[in-house]
């Protein structure tokens, strides 16, 4: 479980990176299908940071079966830990926008 600190800190990840979608694109997708294709395009992203770390952390592994205790590998896997938690807080703002957009459509029914 992660510190209740660092909660609160991806928490205001998520706000600022919304507010900064928001202040590009608006508050609302044009249409849930909007959103939708938004949501699985930034999945689609986290995906491809999760395969890469896992070659990092393969990568990490070769080397310690071949007594081999570079540090490089596992930087290169702290750096693409760090952009899939980028892509995570993406993730997180566009459900938030998707939410606004869906409450904001029942609202007006």
């Amino acid at each position: 479980m992660i510190n209740g600190s660092a909660l609160v800190s991806i928490n205001q990840a998520v706000c600022y990176e919304l507010q900064a979608i928001t202040k590009k694109y608006g508050v609302h997708y044009a249409s849930p299908h909007e959103g939708y294709a938004v949501l699985k395009e930034e999945v689609e992203e986290a995906e491809e940071c999760i395969r890469l770390l896992n070659d990092k952390v393969s990568k990490v592994w070769q080397n310690i079966r071949n007594n081999w205790n570079d540090s490089t590998a596992v930087y290169e896997a702290y750096q693409s830990a760090v952009a899939l938690a980028e892509e995570a807080v993406q993730c997180a703002a566009v459900c938030e926008r998707f939410i606004a957009t869906l409450n904001d459509m029942l609202e007006k029914k």
